[in-house]
């Protein structure tokens, strides 16, 4: 496994639930160790004006509230990611998992149970001296400000924890990340495509699956040291296995070369929003088609992601045009990805849903007339086709002749310049 894949899964671990309150409880449990070993830097005069018979019941009360709070938040946020996942999609769940409030929360909650349990276990054998407990005194006392912290915290973003809304900004937030990496660096740092080799040798995954990473830096240098150009055909998102190669090459290898080849990939059961901005605004089609099934009937949600994904692409196109790429693998090609699967993720499946809607299709031709608008040459082949195709199920499926009428004066497309 490359580095980049290794920084990547390090990466997910640290914004994993478990990660931080484990490390809250090896801080408290190294804080309690080292008490009696810098008690001593304490001036003499704290133990007289601090009582030490009440740390014992201040750690107990602590014991006792703490772990239920923490079950409670962990009770709280498993019924939010369910109501989240019932109410937009459930490929929103692990960016709520990752919620940094939630996690401080929770963590805080454990790490305090923690440490006054093991402060509670260390005074009743005697572990610490008279100054040691002063010492666990302020400790507790610093704890209990930052527990007070926490909770009021914690009672503010309970407000919106789970909420169709706060689904919607963690998805945007997390694809602009992925299309402001792709318009910076479109082509992964290798060489543009002139066109595919028709005698290419495919290199096939291990197992199929998403591609959820490409390490094109090790690509590069295994070009370089094998002395044959690299077709990449898999970016990130694509799915592969047999029938679905990895990349092509321009000669036989061997196995152990195949072998180090298929160890810049990073392939799983899952897409993931890192590298891969066509889940980004998959995920918010599919949050605007949950709120349009009839069960929910909100178009107005669907009009929000409309408005989303248009902000997302102006703003991934205004960056394509700004940046300079630079050709770092000059023997790794790989094709752009396609503006019109940007497009189509974002508008195709909405419009379709939403074709008996006339305000759902009324924001389906803004959006894509923006687009057109800002950049003609990127947008306008499937922005017009979308926008025809849009303008055509929306004929066939709106009953009133008004609402027919209404769509056509808005629909760009049915006014051609």
């Amino acid at each position: 496994m490359s580095g980049s894949h290794l920084r990547l899964i390090a990466s997910r671990m640290l914004r994993s639930l478990w990660f931080r309150p484990a490390l809250y409880a090896i801080l408290a449990l190294a804080v309690l160790a080292t008490a009696p070993f810098v008690a001593h830097l304490l001036p003499d005069g704290l133990m007289k004006l601090i009582g030490l018979s009440g740390v014992y019941d201040l750690l107990d009360a602590l014991a006792n509230t703490l772990l239920a709070v923490a079950i409670f938040s962990l009770g709280i946020m498993a019924s939010s990611l369910h109501a989240a996942s019932a109410s937009t999609s459930p490929r929103v769940r692990p960016l709520l998992v990752e919620d940094s409030t939630a996690r401080a929360a929770i963590s805080t909650f454990i790490g305090g149970f923690v440490f006054a349990v093991v402060g509670i276990v260390g005074l009743s054998t005697g572990y610490y001296s008279d100054a040691s407990k002063v010492l666990l005194f302020f400790v507790t006392c610093a704890l209990l400000l930052g527990l007070i912290v926490t909770l009021i915290r914690w009672i503010a973003r309970l407000s919106r924890l789970g909420g169709v809304a706060e689904a919607v900004d963690l998805v945007e937030a997390a694809t602009r990340q992925s299309l402001r990496e792709l318009a910076g660096d479109p082509l992964l740092g290798g060489a543009p495509v002139s066109a595919r080799p028709r005698d290419g040798v495919p290199v096939l995954p291990g197992k199929p699956g998403f591609v959820q990473a490409v390490d094109t830096e090790s690509l590069g240098c295994l070009a370089e040291e094998m002395r044959t150009d690299l077709h990449l055909l898999a970016r990130p998102g694509a799915f592969v296995g047999p029938g679905r190669p990895l990349l092509l090459t321009l000669r036989t290898l061997s196995e152990e070369e195949e072998s180090r080849l298929r160890a810049a990939f990073l392939v799983g059961g899952q897409r993931t929003y890192e590298k891969d901005p066509r889940f980004g605004l998959t995920v918010l089609s599919e949050i605007a088609l949950r709120a349009l099934s009839p069960a929910v009937n909100d178009p107005g949600t669907a009009i929000g992601v409309i408005a989303t994904s248009t902000a997302l692409l102006s703003d991934w196109a205004a960056q394509a045009a700004a940046a300079c790429p630079s050709v770092r693998h000059p023997r790794l090609h790989v094709e752009r990805l396609p503006v019109e699967d940007l497009v189509e993720d974002a508008f195709r499946w909405i419009a379709r849903d939403g074709a008996a809607m006339l305000e759902v299709q009324l924001w389906v031709q803004k959006g894509l007339g923006m687009l057109v608008a800002q950049d003609e040459a990127r947008f306008g082949p499937a922005a017009r086709r979308l926008a025809a195709e849009a303008l055509d199920r929306a004929e066939t499926s709106l009953t009133l002749p008004a609402d027919r009428e209404a769509l056509r004066l808005v629909a760009w497309i049915a006014h051609p310049a």
